[in-house]
């Protein structure tokens, strides 16, 4: 029987993985591994590995904890030691003939170290994408270099693959997970979420999540400042807030959000959702807003607007239902949004507009990002129609 050892460092990564794994654990030729380590393992962000042992994987899963409560910089070259270490445990122990690794977080470089020293091939998921305004970016394309197999969800990463230097014949493009998963899940209802989040979805909901620029050194509390003024303008709505990444500055980011939630009604924080909860809660939501990876990744799928911010998310392919402004702005233009209800607006050349249920949200300039703004045109009977404006 052969072994393949699926690696997760993240309720993100686990929820892109999740119908691979539970597809090829269907195999009777195939025994499936599931190396569970980095955020997965952490109470702080909702033990997710709850997640995956609800998927009938318990069995399958070896736990390798190497997170600490306290996280600073100069600890992610020791976690990336540490996973080294753990890995190669594994590795020496279950004899895996391939590992599968999707994405870009550093624990993962630490275990396609490790799995290259081992000789083991690496099939590697979401190769080829470009991240500008994170350390993603160089570790995604290290652990290319480390792997055998690829699997970009575009042509244009399938080319920069090769412009890396790999084999065109070992690169597959078959599309996004994310878009898959969509296209296959059963979402829960608006009474279920309600149920399960112990709140009421009776408003325009607004789902958020923002990471921090790992890049952009000491800047998440100015940013998330502008990002909270710009929230505070929006009344009548539900705001849902979901953690960051394990990330340097993270906590910066979290005690602002909480600090905001605990004094205004109708916004929540929650450490993790769960993949369904996240994905359902995103389909009812009249837009998404941040710079998470899921509101270019997978908010296409979906067909809800989303409103990108800042560079974490620079250089990645951009859908039409996707607005991107830039993050020193957003506190004094209302993130370049106002909202009004539908009715006649004065509206320049210049302005993005897109329409959210019975509301109609637009950006204002300045928008400075890429010198690019992204006007999307949304009616709920003709769905989205794009164009590209330079500022």
């Amino acid at each position: 029987m052969k072994k393949i050892l699926f690696i997760s460092s993240s309720r993100a990564d686990y929820g892109l993985l999740r119908n691979v794994i539970l597809e090829t654990k269907k195999n009777k030729k195939i025994k499936v591994f599931v190396l569970a380590t980095g955020s997965h393992l952490s109470k702080e962000f909702g033990n997710t590995i709850k997640e995956i042992e609800k998927d009938g994987l318990k069995k399958n899963i070896i736990k390798k904890k190497i997170l600490k409560k306290n996280f600073f910089e100069k600890d992610i070259s020791k976690y990336i030691s540490q996973t080294i270490t753990s890995t190669s445990s594994t590795l020496e122990k279950i004899k895996p003939e391939k590992v599968v690794i999707l994405g870009d977080r550093y624990e993962l470089l630490g275990c396609a170290i490790a799995s290259m020293t081992h000789r083991i091939p690496i099939a590697h998921i979401h190769g080829g994408e470009v991240t500008t305004g994170a350390i993603d970016d160089s570790i995604r394309h290290s652990i290319t270099k480390l792997s055998h197999l690829h699997f970009p969800i575009h042509e244009d990463y399938k080319k920069r693959l090769i412009q890396l230097g790999e084999n065109p014949v070992t690169i597959f493009n078959y599309g996004g997970l994310g878009a898959h998963s969509i296209q296959n899940t059963k979402f829960k209802s608006k009474s279920n979420l309600e149920q399960e989040l112990k709140i009421n979805l009776d408003k325009k909901i607004f789902l958020i999540t923002y990471h921090p620029t790992t890049l952009e050194k000491n800047k998440s509390n100015y940013q998330v400042s502008n990002l909270i003024s710009a929230l505070d303008k929006f009344k009548n709505v539900i705001k849902i807030f979901t953690s960051s990444n394990f990330d340097h500055e993270n906590k910066t980011i979290k005690k602002k959000i909480l600090n905001f939630t605990g004094k205004n009604k109708d916004t929540f924080f929650y450490s993790s959702l769960g993949h369904l909860n996240y994905v359902s809660l995103m389909k009812i939501s009249s837009v998404v807003i941040g710079n998470s990876s899921s509101g270019v990744l997978e908010t296409p799928s979906l067909g809800i607007p989303t409103v990108n911010i800042g560079n974490r998310q620079k250089g990645r392919i951009i859908s039409d239902n996707v607005i991107v402004c830039d993050n020193s702005t957003i506190g004094s233009t209302g993130f370049g949004f106002e909202i009004n209800n539908l009715g006649s607006v004065n509206i320049s050349p210049q302005i993005g507009i897109v329409f959210i249920g019975n509301y109609r949200t637009y950006l204002v300039p300045p928008l400075p990002l890429f010198g690019i703004c992204r006007y999307v045109d949304r009616q709920p009977d003709k769905g989205f129609k794009g164009s590209q404006k330079f500022l």
